[in-house]
């Protein structure tokens, strides 16, 4: 069940699983978490340069030991470049609110990877998936000859930017319709506390 390049079903799973964190977050006091430049610049390191070389020359590396039988393993390398590039955001959300653990830091950090997640990461899928390994010498798949850079920046819209919108605007409406105690009294714990079935979570 997919639209082009996004699977309708991991779309709706993951806008499900991110919403509940999303809605609990304090926009704004976002810029509080954006006043750390030291904390936002190792991030943007660690998640925009390091993070996606390494991956990309391990790829690089297992495919040329493990080709596979007529390059076999060509989906694999696309796989460990992808997680690479690819931030973990909607686990980091959950995993923190699991964790208890401070909800507008770890939104402000989330939501600065995301802006360049949906800015950036059509551009770097398609640099590091259909143009640098032909430079190592690696064939290119035909389907990823066919993706095109405004294909992965609508998946990334409707994986990040949905869920995103979602839980901002329903913080911004409900907090002007009724209140602010309103709104982390009764609709928080009402509707979204629980992330996980078995697991109760309280802001």
């Amino acid at each position: 069940m997919s639209r082009g390049t996004t699977n309708i079903p991991i779309a709706i799973g993951l806008i499900v699983m991110m919403y509940p964190p999303l809605a609990k977050v304090k926009y704004e006091e976002l810029g509080d978490v954006f006043k750390n430049t030291k904390v936002l610049a190792i991030s943007l390191v660690q998640n925009w340069v390091v993070g996606p070389i390494l991956m990309f020359l391990l790829a690089i590396l297992f495919f040329k030991i493990f080709p596979g039988e007529n390059n076999a393993n060509l989906p694999y390398m696309y796989g460990i470049i992808l997680i690479g590039l690819a931030r973990c955001i909607a686990m980091v959300i959950v995993w923190n609110d699991l964790a208890k653990g401070d909800t507008q830091y770890a939104a402000g950090l989330v939501a600065f990877n995301s802006i360049f997640q949906v800015l950036f990461f059509s551009v770097y899928a398609y640099v590091f998936i259909a143009v640098l390994p032909g430079w190592f010498g690696i064939p290119i798949n035909h389907s990823v000859e066919a993706i095109t850079i405004w294909q992965i920046a609508q998946s990334v819209f409707i994986y990040l930017g949905i869920p995103f919108l979602a839980g901002f605007f329903t913080r911004f409406i409900l907090i002007r319709l009724k209140s602010k105690e309103w709104y982390h009294t009764r609709f928080i714990p009402n509707h979204c506390s629980d992330v996980f079935p078995k697991r109760r979570i309280h802001c």
